[in-house]
């Protein structure tokens, strides 16, 4: 009689991947990563510029409230990224500000203050084709 060894059939019903099999699925796992990484370049630039956009809004508030109180005075300032001002070598954010009086208003003599035009400027220095521009009219003490 002859005996039969099942030992050798379950050893190989045993057995992992084969090397084509996993060749193959990491082939396509680096496909599905690599389609992604656009998104990600996507996403960075998003970041950057609503974190801009937000600095930008900031330091404006804080140039027309200068303004409003007659400290700002008009020319290219360099602030740096918590709007402070800094040297130009530590330079985020360029900011070109101009003050004009309005002198086509019509004044009566119990106004205290002349209608002035302010126009912001501030360009960020990671992307100077992307300006942002904020203009405000508003009653400047004399």
């Amino acid at each position: 009689m002859k005996f039969y060894n099942f030992n050798r059939y379950q050893n190989r019903l045993k057995g992992g991947f084969s090397l084509v099999e996993a060749t193959f699925s990491i082939g396509v796992l680096s496909f599905g990563f690599l389609s992604l990484i656009p998104l990600l370049a996507l996403g960075t630039k998003t970041a950057r510029l609503a974190h801009d956009n937000r600095a930008t809004v900031q330091i404006a508030e804080n140039l027309i409230e200068e303004a409003r109180q007659g400290t700002l005075s008009p020319g290219t300032l360099h602030l740096d990224a918590q709007g402070n001002p800094c040297p130009v070598a530590q330079t985020i954010y360029t900011v070109q500000a101009v003050l004009k009086p309005i002198s086509d208003s019509p004044m009566t003599g119990t106004e205290t203050a002349s209608p002035t035009w302010l126009t912001l400027r501030i360009t960020p220095t990671g992307s100077p084709d992307h300006p942002r521009i904020y203009a405000v009219i508003f009653s400047a003490p004399y």
